[in-house]
C-alpha cells in the first residue's frame, strides 16, 4: 500500500510540475536558511566549552571609582594581583592564570625575520585551567621558565619547515626563547587565540603583585561551580579589608566573575551579541515556519482540484483513513525532497555565507544527533502541516458533494488562511522596518562627528621601531609633499585604554581618567577642536625629555573631565594637575571626542606630551593617498628593514568598532529579502486559492459585462485588506523591538517614523505585483471555460 501511496505522490508531482517547484522551492530555501542561521548561532553559543573544566572556570571582570567619579568605571582587564591573591585567599579557587596580550613581535628563526601580531604570555598554570591539545611537550612544565615559548602547529610550520621545532631557540625581541611545546592551532571558537604563548615569567610584571594598574586578563578554576558568587564575594570583602582608607576617603573596586561559558556573549566587541543571537534566532524560525505555511497554502490550494479523485476513490469503497495516508505520504515525498536539498544548499552555500559574515564555520558545530533529531523534527512537523490539513479537510467531503465539485465547502477554513496571511506579512514587515532602522542607526554612527577627523590618516604600528628612530622617521616622512603631517602615540583614538586618575588644584581626590601619551602634533594632526588654552609645542616636548623625576607635564583634557572636576574649560586651564604620579598642568581643553564604540557615553580622558613610548605613527596623508602609502613603505624600509610594515586607516578602524552591527546588518538584509520572497510565494499560492474557488463567480461577471480592472480589483481587494491589517500589527511590534535594539547606543536616531511609512509602502508595492499576475490572469480568462466547469 505504502508503495501504492509513494507512486500516485511522484505522478502528482510530475503532473503538477508549477505547484511542486514553487511548494519545493519556498521550503528548501527556508531549511537551507535555518540550517545557515541555525550553525552560525551555535558556533557563537559554544565559544569556550570545549575546554574539560570550562563549567568550573570564571572570568574576573575589574570596576574602580574614585570618589569623584560620577559612576563606577568597568574593564576587563584587571590587575597583575587579582589571579595570585585569588589563588591564595581564597578556599573555593583552585587555580588562577594572567594572561597579557604581548602586542606585535620581532621574531627571529635561522636568519629569518617574523613580525607576530598574536603573541601572549600566561602563568604556567593555563594548561591545568584550559585544554589545549599538545602535539609535542609537557603542559605541566612548558612555561615554568622564564623565556619559554609555545607554538603552534601552523607557526612551526613557518618557522622550521618540517623539522621538530621542540627544543629549537629562536629569538623574539632580541632575546632567545625556547621552543618548549607545539599545540594544535586554535579552535575558531576559542576566546583565547595565540600563535606564541609566552611565559608569564618572562616579563618584569610578574615580579610583583600590584593593583594599581589594569593590564592582564585574569581566569580563575573554582573547585566547584556553584561556589561562584561565594568566591566573588570573599574576594571583593578581603580588597575592602585591604585598602580600608582608600574605601573610606571614597575609592572603591571589587570584581564580578563571569562563567567562562557567558564570556563571549557579554564581551563582544560592540553591542549585545545576546539580543544579535536572539534576532537571528528568531528569523531562522519565522523564515522556516512562513515557508512551511505556504507549502502548506500551496498543497491545500492544488488539492482543491483533486476533489473529483475523491468523490471517485470514495464511491469506489476508499475509506477516510486511506485518503489521509494518501495526502500526508504526498507530502512526506516533498518535505523529505525540500530537506535532503535544503540541507545539500546550506553545505553548497555555507562558504558564501562564511564570506558574507567573515567566520569560519560549517555543519560541524552541531552535535550529529542534534543533527539528525533536528531533521527528523522538521521531516514531522512539516509534513503533519503541509499533508495534514488537505488530508482532514479534503477527506471528509462526502461522494456527492467532492463529485460537484464544489470548492464552497472550504470556506470553512477562510479565516486560518486569513491568519496565515496576517502571519507572514506582520513577520516581513517587522524585517523591514528593522532592517531600514538597522541601516540609519548604522550610517548615524559610522557618519557622525566624533571629534576628530579620521579621513586620511594611516595609522602605523611601531611597536618594532626604536625610540630613538621615531624622530627620524617622522621627518623623513614629512619632506613629501603627499604627508600633511606625523604624530606618534601610545593607542589611536578609537583605542585608548590606559586607566588613570587625576587629581587637580591639590583636590583630596581624584577622578578615574582614560589617558594616552602622545607627541606635540596630535591635536594638529587629527584636527581635534581646542576650546580652551593652547596646543602642545616644542616647550612641552622638551620639558618631558629630562629626568623623570625633573619633568613638568602638559595635559589636554576634554570637556566631560573638566565638568567631572567642578571647573568651566576656562578655570580649568592652568591648574595644577597629577596624573600617576605625573605632575604638571592643564595647558588645554578639547571638545569631547569618541574614544570609544557609540554604545557607550564619552568618559574623562587626558591627553599628554611624553615621547617615552610610540606604539602607534599616525600619518595624514595629502593629494595622492596610493603614492603616500608608497612612500612610506619605503621610508619604513630605510629605518626598520628587518620588520615588515603594519599599518591600517583609521576611518576602517572606526568602522570596525561596529563588526557585530555590520554583520548582523548584512545578514538581515539578506535574510529579509528571503522572507519577503517566500512570503510573496504564499501570497501566489493564496491568490491562486482564492481564484480557483470563485472561478465560477468570475465567469459569471465577465459574462454580466465587469471588466478586467474590476475583476482584478475584486480579487485583490481582500488579500490587500489583510496586508493593511498584518501592518497595524507590524508597526507597533517593530517600533517595540527596534527601540530596545536602540537602548544598546549612547547616541541613536531620533524615532524614524518615516521609515514605518516607507515599509508599508514597501509591503504593499510588493504585495500587489505578487496579486496582480494571478488577478490578471483569472480576469481575462474566457468566462465560457469557467462556466463550463459546473
Amino acid at each position: 500500500m505504502l508503495r501504492n501511496y509513494i507512486k500516485i505522490a511522484w505522478r502528482n508531482l510530475w503532473r503538477n510540475t508549477l505547484t511542486s517547484i514553487l511548494s519545493l522551492i519556498g521550503l528548501i530555501v527556508g531549511v537551507m536558511c535555518f540550517f545557515l542561521l541555525g550553525t552560525y548561532i551555535l558556533n557563537e553559543l559554544r565559544y569556550d566549552r570545549f575546554h574539560k573544566k570550562a563549567d568550573r572556570i570564571v572570568y574576573v571582570n575589574y570596576n574602580y571609582k574614585s570618589a569623584s567619579d560620577a559612576e563606577a568605571t568597568h574593564s576587563r582587564y584587571t590587575p597583575t594581583a587579582v589571579a595570585p591573591v585569588a589563588k591564595r585567599e581564597l578556599f573555593e579557587v583552585e587555580d588562577a592564570v594572567r594572561i597579557y596580550n604581548y602586542d606585535r613581535r620581532e621574531v627571529e628563526v635561522d636568519n629569518k625575520h617574523f613580525t607576530e601580531h598574536n603573541m601572549i604570555l600566561a602563568d604556567a598554570s593555563i594548561f591545568n585551567i584550559f585544554s589545549f591539545d599538545f602535539v609535542s611537550g609537557n603542559p605541566v612544565s612548558a612555561l615554568d621558565r622564564p623565556n619559554t615559548v609555545i607554538i603552534t602547529k601552523t607557526t612551526a610550520s613557518r618557522y622550521f619547515q618540517e623539522q621538530p621545532a621542540l627544543g629549537k631557540s629562536i629569538v623574539i625581541n632580541d632575546k632567545i626563547w625556547e621552543v618548549t611545546g607545539i599545540v594544535k592551532d586554535n579552535l575558531p571558537y576559542s576566546s583565547i587565540q595565540f600563535d606564541l604563548m609566552g611565559s608569564y615569567q618572562s616579563s618584569k610584571r610578574s615580579e610583583s603583585e600590584i593593583w594599581n594598574s589594569a593590564n592582564d586578563y585574569s581566569y580563575l578554576l573554582l573547585k566547584n561551580a556553584q561556589q561562584r558568587v561565594q568566591a566573588e564575594q570573599k574576594l571583593n570583602t578581603f580588597v575592602a579589608r585591604e585598602f580600608k582608607e582608600d574605601f573610606q576617603s571614597g575609592f572603591t573596586m571589587n570584581f564580578d566573575f563571569v562563567p567562562l561559558q557567558e564570556d563571549h556573549l557579554s564581551a563582544a566587541a560592540s553591542g549585545n551579541l545576546k539580543t544579535y543571537l536572539f534576532i537571528l534566532g528568531a528569523i531562522a524560525v519565522l523564515l522556516l515556519t512562513i515557508a512551511a505555511i505556504n507549502f502548506t497554502n500551496l498543497m491545500t490550494s492544488k488539492s482543491i482540484e483533486r476533489l473529483k479523485e475523491i468523490g471517485v476513490r470514495k464511491v469506489m469503497g476508499a475509506p477516510r483513513k486511506s485518503l489521509i495516508a494518501q495526502f500526508l505520504t504526498e507530502a512526506a515525498v516533498l518535505t523529505i525532497l525540500a530537506i535532503i536539498t535544503g540541507t545539500l544548499a546550506a553545505l553548497i552555500v555555507m562558504p558564501s555565507f562564511n564570506k558574507l559574515t567573515g567566520l569560519n564555520i560549517s555543519l560541524a558545530s552541531w552535535d550529529w544527533s542534534y543533527f539528525v533529531i533536528t531533521l527528523i523534527v522538521l521531516f514531522y512537523s512539516v509534513t503533519l502541516l503541509a499533508g495534514g490539513w488537505p488530508a482532514l479537510v479534503l477527506s471528509r467531503f462526502k461522494p456527492v458533494v467532492a463529485l460537484k465539485n464544489s470548492t464552497s465547502a472550504l470556506g470553512k477554513g477562510g479565516g486560518i488562511r486569513k491568519f496565515l496571511i496576517v502571519f507572514q506579512f506582520t513577520v516581513s514587515v517587522v524585517f523591514i522596518i528593522g532592517t531600514l532602522v538597522a541601516k540609519k542607526q548604522l550610517h548615524f554612527i559610522t557618519e557622525i562627528d566624533t571629534g576628530f577627523n579620521r579621513a586620511n590618516v594611516i595609522v602605523v604600528d611601531a611597536n618594532s621601531m626604536r625610540q630613538a628612530s621615531i624622530e627620524a622617521f617622522k621627518k623623513e616622512l614629512l619632506a613629501s609633499k603627499n604627508v600633511a603631517n606625523v604624530t606618534t602615540s601610545s593607542h589611536t583614538p578609537v583605542d585608548m585604554q590606559g586607566g588613570y586618575s587625576i587629581q587637580v588644584d591639590g583636590q583630596p581626590s581624584g577622578i578615574s581618567i582614560t589617558a594616552a601619551p602622545v607627541d606635540k602634533d596630535y591635536i594638529k594632526t587629527l584636527d581635534m577642536r581646542l576650546i580652551a588654552g593652547n596646543d602642545f609645542n616644542e616647550t612641552d616636548k622638551k620639558q618631558v625629555q629630562i629626568a623623570p623625576e625633573k619633568r613638568t607635564y602638559a595635559f589636554m583634557l576634554n570637556e566631560t573631565a573638566v565638568n567631572h572636576l567642578g571647573y568651566s574649560p576656562e578655570e580649568a586651564v592652568g591648574k595644577a594637575a597629577n596624573l600617576n604620579g605625573r605632575s604638571g598642568y592643564i595647558k588645554g581643553v578639547l571638545q569631547d571626542f569618541n574614544f570609544v564604540s557609540l554604545h557607550q557615553s564619552i568618559t574623562p580622558v587626558a591627553l599628554f606630551a611624553e615621547y617615552d613610548w610610540a606604539a602607534k605613527v599616525l600619518i595624514k596623508t595629502q593629494g595622492n593617498a596610493a603614492k603616500a602609502l608608497s612612500e612610506i613603505e619605503k621610508v619604513w624600509e630605510d629605518f626598520n628593514p628587518d620588520s615588515a610594515l603594519t599599518y591600517s586607516f583609521l576611518d576602517q578602524d572606526y568602522q570596525n568598532l561596529y563588526k557585530s552591527e555590520q554583520r548582523t546588518i548584512l545578514i538581515l538584509n539578506v535574510f529579509a529579502a528571503i522572507t519577503i520572497l517566500v512570503s510573496c510565494l504564499g501570497l501566489f499560492g493564496l491568490s491562486f486559492f482564492m481564484a480557483a474557488q470563485r472561478k465560477k463567480e468570475i465567469g459569471i461577471r465577465k459574462a454580466l459585462g465587469a471588466s478586467i480592472a474590476q475583476i482584478t480589483y475584486l480579487l485583490s481587494i481582500n488579500f490587500l485588506k489583510l496586508i493593511t491589517i498584518a501592518l497595524c500589527f507590524a508597526v507597533p511590534l517593530a517600533w517595540f523591538i527596534t527601540a530596545k535594539w536602540l537602548q544598546d547606543f549612547a547616541y541613536k536616531i531620533a524615532e524614524p517614523y518615516e521609515l514605518y511609512i516607507l515599509s508599508a509602502g514597501i509591503a504593499i508595492t510588493i504585495a500587489l505585483l505578487t496579486l496582480s499576475f494571478q488577478a490578471i490572469k483569472a480576469a481575462i480568462a474566457n468566462p465560457v471555460k469557467s462556466l463550463r466547469t459546473e
